[in-house]
């Protein structure tokens, strides 16, 4: 059974955070910035360096500054963004807020990732945006999908909450479309505990972004004048990333690439263990796509390898009692949530959003299909995934199909 990298010993990262926000507290940090300046100035100064993001802004969540990269785009109410059918909801779920409206539309069966073809098919004359994410790490197919995009007069918005410093053929996912936002939630690669960042590629946007959730102290200047006359209440939200958040963004950045290169190299060991063994199989990485951190690693079962009998549930449970921490995706397709195909409880709404599901879904039915998770944290070594390696093995051996001599 492998040996469970996991105790109570305190974590030499978790260390530094608390020494940071001490030290912070101590000598008298602002504990609520308006303008920009001083650690929120700090935390925005590494996002651009590190990440070759424009002036990029903090917010309070990835969510809030998805729904403020809805409202800079002013789009007519109405409007559709076309995103994919499998990711996080708060992708596209904020667009509620800005009298867009959502369609879902197929993912590409070896990534998850937005489809171009099914893209392209899913484009009405109200379709005005596209938000990609670049799921569990995997840079999205943005060639193709920012030709489609600048053909048809599309905007474009990147989630790289999954991706942070994925590239793509040598590109920083994050600098391909119009606006960017990440995520910076706790169990991001980049974590303030809870904060988002945006990026967008024309200062008007930027500067709409800035009145929908940091109204007054640098809303107050901004260069646009019909823009700037409403600073002092902004666009009626307060959307600012609290500075003790950003204390542990900042705190994180330090040793970032070195962390995710590190688990990165895990998760390619992984991989290689995983490669030719019967009834499994690990999970895809294009040429020219480079993994950034590997947000979730999600290898496939494949029954049809398998005894008879034996499905993907009997190999996962073989993996669980060898001490592997696998289980089932626990977040499941937007098609089947709620919000996304019952009329919303809010009737301000009603007239606008209406999603629009572009299914059947035959490649997001592909993708997920014997498709589990393994925690792997960066508190494992090449000892504990090289034991899980021998887990995969010892599970396939024993439950494979017999090949036929």
């Amino acid at each position: 059974m492998p040996h469970s990298p996991h105790s109570s010993a305190p974590h030499p990262q978790r260390e530094r955070i608390a020494e940071a926000l001490a030290s912070y507290v101590r000598r008298g940090g602002a504990l609520s910035v308006a303008d920009g300046s001083g650690v929120i100035g700090e935390l925005e100064q590494r996002i651009e360096e590190m990440l070759g993001l424009r002036d990029p802004l903090t917010f309070s969540s990835g969510t809030a500054g998805l729904h403020a990269a809805y409202l800079a785009l002013d789009m007519p109410a109405g409007s559709e963004v076309i995103g994919p059918v499998t990711t996080f909801h708060a992708s596209l779920s904020p667009a509620v807020h800005a009298g867009v409206n959502v369609v879902l539309a197929d993912v590409e069966p070896d990534t998850g990732n937005l489809c171009p073809a099914a893209l392209e098919a899913a484009i009405t004359p109200l379709t005005r945006c596209v938000t990609v994410t670049h799921y569990l790490g995997h840079p999205a197919a943005m060639e193709e999908i920012t030709r489609i995009c600048r053909e048809r007069g599309l905007h474009l918005i990147e989630d790289i909450s999954h991706a942070y410093l994925s590239t793509l053929n040598g590109q920083r996912v994050g600098t391909f479309g119009d606006i960017c936002v990440g995520s910076m939630q706790d169990k991001k690669a980049w974590p303030a505990g809870e904060g988002g960042l945006f990026s967008a590629a024309r200062p008007q946007w930027r500067e709409r972004a800035l009145l929908a959730g940091h109204y007054r102290g640098r809303a107050l200047s901004l260069k646009d004048p019909e823009l700037a006359a409403f600073g002092e209440t902004g666009l009626g939200l307060k959307m600012r990333m609290h500075p003790l958040a950003a204390v542990v963004g900042l705190a994180n950045a330090e040793g970032l690439a070195e962390r995710l290169a590190a688990r990165r190299a895990l998760l390619e060991r992984l991989s290689r263990r995983l490669q030719g063994l019967a009834g499994v199989r690990p999970p895809v990485v294009r040429p020219g796509a480079t993994m950034g951190g590997w947000f979730s690693f999600r290898p496939e079962i494949q029954p049809g390898e398998l005894k008879p009998g034996v499905d993907a549930g009997t190999y996962l449970e073989r993996l669980q009692n060898l001490g592997v921490p696998a289980h089932y995706p626990s977040i499941g397709s937007l098609a089947g949530m709620p919000l996304f195909t019952k009329p919303v409880p809010l009737r301000a709404v009603s007239g606008t959003w209406r999603p629009r599901l572009c299914g059947p879904f035959p490649g997001e039915s592909a993708y997920n299909a014997g498709r589990i998770s393994v925690s792997v944290t960066d508190r494992d070594t090449e000892e504990t995934i090289d034991a899980y390696g021998d887990a995969f093995a010892a599970a396939s051996q024993a439950l494979a199909r017999p090949v036929a001599t």
